[in-house]
This record gives C-alpha cells, structure tokens and sequence, in this order.
C-alpha cells in the first residue's frame, strides 16, 4: 500500500490524537489530494474541537473551488475568537480564484492585494517584475514581520513562471551572485522556490550543499522545494544532513515527506548512527510519518528507552503510527493513556487564557507555527 492509501481510512478519525497525527503527516507532504482537504475544511467546521488543528496544518494545501465555497460559506459563521485561523487559509487561494469569489471574500482581503491580484492577471511582464521587485524590497526591510510580505512574493514569483517569464539562464546568475555573500536575499529564497515550481531537478545537488547554513528563511524553502521532487536523488544528496546538528531538523523534514523506500532505509540508517536522544526523537518521528512497517525494529527500539522527550510527542506519534498500520504493541494503551492526558492537560490549561483559545498558545507542538510569528514551525525556529 502507498503512504495515502495507509492514511486514507484514518483521514477523518473520531480519535483525536489519531487525528493529529494524520495531519502532522500530510502538513508538508506536497500531493495530498485536493478532495482530502475539502473533507477536512469540512471536519474542521463540524467538530470545533479538531477545528483549530485543521487550519493549521492544511494551510500548505491547494485550495480549490469546492474548498473557497467550504470557507466563504461557514466563517461567517465562526465564532470571532476562532475566525483568524480560517482567515489565514483566505491569504492561500490563489489569485484568479480568490477574483472570483470577490464579493464573498472582500471584506477578508486588504483592497491592496485585490489590486496586486488583478496585476497578476492582467498585467504586462514588466508591470508585475517591478511590483515584484518593490515586495522583495518590503522583506528585506520588514525583518521578523515578513511573513505578510512573503506569501505575497511567492504569488508574484508563482505569476512570473506561469507566464514563462523566468528563464533558467536568469537563475543561474542570480543563484551566482547570492552565493558568493554570506547571508542569502529574498530575491534568492524566491528563486529557490522558483526552482521547485519548474521542477528543475538539476539544481538538485547545489540545494542539498546549502542545507549546513545557519539561515532559517533559506532552509524553510530549500525544504519545501527539495520535497516537491519526490525523488531519491534528493534523499541522497541530503542523507549526510541527518547526521549533523545543525542541519538535523530539515534534512528529516525533507525525507520524511518523500515516501520511499529509499527514504526509510536511509533515516533507519541515521538513527542506528545517532548518537543523541535529541537527533533519535527527530528521526523516529520521520520514520513513524513514513508509514513503513521497514521502520517497526528502530521504533520499537526507541520506545524501550526510559525518558522524557523535549522535541516530540512520543507517545502520541507511535500510537498514531501502529494504529494506523493495525499493529499491536503491548504498551499500545499506556501510551494513549499518557497521550491523551497530555492533550486533555494542554487544552485544560488553554481554557484558563483569557481570549486565547488558539492552538499554539496552548500547546506549542514541534510542528505547530512558532509563536513568534515568523510564519515557520516551532521546531524550526525557537524550538531548535
């Protein structure tokens, strides 16, 4: 069976903590089908109690047409202290969609991106290479609140390669120019994921080697274009990144999102190697979101180790993941007990923060938005 075919039945679990790990699995997986977003934004509306975790974690999804109707119909509806979630998801559809459903949408989306939407659209070469140029001025001045400014980038950057009006010879010497300094620009973060919306697998090797720096906007984006090859050569150019510290969480970010079985022999490799409980965590919980019976020994392993985990939520994480196989352990139970007792005591403690029923105020998991508001995960940012 395929990764989606084992995730399938558990898509829409009455089991939370199943439910959460579901999608843990699929936040970063770059072909999660259209349909199953639509069955989660629909999940999300129906059962409050999951409703804060679906909007966070389908965010990276496409949304289609089915899915605008599914948000412009229901978040009026929301309760107010709940209705910034969906809101974020509104900032994802893409522009000729979102022109659409303008009379719906509007009252959600600033007039100056309606206009930035139009350009898009309808405007000439040049028009939408300055607009583009004037956004990648705005980040490098916006400093830790540019995550606004960078959504938009990558919709201007998505616009220039639709129309063909980037060439691979222009991100050549871009690629040239930004690696010859010692910090990389936006305008070369952007030309990452340009490169992944070409699929330009021959940048391959070049975007491995830069996974050793220390610049989290640059390894945020090398992750997500590296996963959306789906290939082995990715897994092997980064094989070497699971060994480090420095570059540890990325490198098991980018194979745990390829499913193969290249991907599992190659993290069951690095966590035989590991020689710290941090990196293990990290890497039995790629191997658990790989689906993979290959990765019962390491994972039956770790569990044998007595300790408290500061970068996973261990016991959650393999319950999900023999659950989810149909797998039997005999601390299957205890480790649901201690799982939903932590989610219970999370929730619990959420309820006494006055007007902040938000998930990551209550419970900052490993792959949640960091707090800080930069846009990237808890675990790769402050949580490193």
């Amino acid at each position: 069976m395929t990764f989606l075919e084992k995730i399938k039945p558990h898509l829409i679990s009455d089991d939370i903590l199943i439910q959460e790990v579901v999608l843990h699995a699929l936040h970063d997986y770059p072909n999660v089908p259209e349909e199953w977003t639509n069955e989660l934004l629909k999940e999300a509306f129906r059962n409050k109690d999951k409703q804060t975790s679906i909007f966070i974690y389908v965010e990276n999804q496409f949304f289609n047409e089915e899915a605008v109707k599914i948000l412009v119909e229901n978040i009026p509806l929301m309760e107010p202290s709940n209705r910034h979630l969906a809101l974020n998801l509104v900032h994802r559809i893409e522009p000729e969609l979102a022109l659409k459903y303008k009379e719906q949408l509007q009252e959600y989306i600033p007039k100056d991106t309606w206009s930035l939407y139009e350009l898009m659209l309808h405007g000439k070469e040049e028009e939408v290479y300055s607009e583009y140029g004037q956004i990648l001025n705005d980040l490098e001045r916006a400093g830790s609140e540019h995550h606004h400014y960078l959504i938009k980038a990558k919709k201007l950057a998505a616009c220039l390669v639709k129309n063909g009006w980037v060439t691979e010879n222009e991100i050549d010497l871009v690629l040239k120019e930004e690696l010859k300094e010692k910090w990389v620009s936006f305008n070369g973060i952007l030309t990452v994921y340009m490169i992944g919306l070409l699929k330009l697998e021959r940048y391959i090797p070049l975007l491995g080697s830069l996974l050793d720096r220390d610049e989290d906007s640059l390894l945020e984006e090398l992750s997500v274009t590296l996963t959306s090859f789906q290939s082995d050569e990715v897994v092997k150019e980064v094989a070497p990144y699971l060994r480090k510290d420095n570059s540890i969480i990325y490198a098991a970010s980018i194979v745990e999102n390829i499913k193969s079985d290249f991907a599992v022999e190659v993290l069951r490799e690095a966590y035989r190697s590991a020689k710290e409980l941090d990196q293990q965590d990290i890497l039995m919980e790629a191997l658990c979101h790989q689906f993979s019976e290959e990765a019962l020994p390491e994972i039956t392993e770790h569990m044998e180790l007595e300790y408290t985990s500061g970068l996973v939520d261990v016991e959650q994480t393999v319950y999900g993941y023999f659950s989810i196989l149909g797998l039997k352990h005999r601390e299957l139970a205890l480790w649901r007990q201690v799982a939903l007792e932590r989610e219970l005591d999370f929730r619990q403690k959420g309820n006494d923060l006055p007007l902040a029923p938000v998930r990551n105020e209550m419970k900052v998991g490993r792959n949640d938005p960091c707090p800080c508001g930069s846009g990237k995960k808890y675990k790769k940012c402050c949580g490193k």
